[in-house]
């Protein structure tokens, strides 16, 4: 418990130590690859320090590892490619509105992997096979959804086009779904080895799915979507044939 406890202010000094070099240039180059980096790290320190290397644990580990490294790895690509990240122009010259981002960032990143840190403090000397095919699942269409409009935004597109291929034609946010599922099948391998308080950690996946669907996520792009398309009625058409996230459900 301790451990748990000091990570959060271990990643909380990385996240603040990263927003004053993000201000003072202000470059969006650190903020994904700190958020990524923050989780990797955590989570081999718990698997090297925290138990023994039973093969429970070297899988769970790197359910979030891999997952943390392809995500950094293509964000900090993007990031290179673009140049910066626009959803912070509104707030990345202000000393107190970036500095929430960070702050808020740090709280999510160590309520993400809370799950995680509880099940390597155990001895999970099993594989929940099929917690680990459902991660398979949401890291698969995470990937291919976030290289199909990385790829879409990279060729020379005519005004007011959007994606509605590959992933995109049947939901319009297929990288968040792919999200959500990593992180609740993250959840669900650990959940047979949990008791008493470390249920609290089902707030992991919950908070993925409040962050995503109604705060930093599908809000932000479908609000900045009604703008960029107004007067488009192929984009009116497709939000009217498709859903966000679950097709007949949201």
């Amino acid at each position: 418990m301790t451990a748990i406890l000091v990570s959060f202010i271990l990643i909380t000094l990385v996240n603040v130590l990263a927003y004053i070099w993000a201000y003072k240039n202000q470059s969006d180059h650190l903020t994904d690859i700190s958020y990524s980096a923050c989780f990797i790290a955590v989570v081999s320190y718990f698997l090297f320090f925290e138990g023994d290397l039973s093969l429970g644990r070297i899988v769970l580990s790197l359910m979030v590892i891999v997952w943390g490294l392809r995500l950094g790895g293509f964000l900090f690509y993007r990031i290179h490619k673009m140049g910066k990240d626009i959803r912070f122009d509104a707030f990345r010259d202000s000393k107190s509105g970036f500095l929430k981002f960070w702050i808020l960032q740090s709280i999510s990143i160590w309520i993400i992997v809370l799950p995680t840190m509880v099940g390597l403090a155990k001895d999970l000397g099993e594989i929940n096979i099929y917690a680990l095919l459902l991660w398979a699942v949401g890291i698969s269409i995470e990937s291919v959804a976030d290289w199909q409009k990385f790829s879409f935004r990279n060729i020379s597109q005519p005004k007011g086009a959007f994606i509605d291929h590959g992933l995109y034609k049947y939901i319009r946010h297929p990288n968040y779904l792919g999200e959500i599922i990593v992180w609740s099948s993250i959840f669900w391998y650990v959940s047979p080895h949990l008791s008493g308080l470390e249920w609290i950690s089902i707030i992991s996946p919950i908070w993925v799915i409040v962050l995503l669907i109604w705060i930093s996520g599908i809000p932000l792009i479908e609000l900045t979507n009604v703008d960029k398309y107004k007067g488009n009625h192929r984009f009116d058409a497709y939000v009217k044939r498709t859903w966000r996230l679950l097709p007949g459900i949201y």
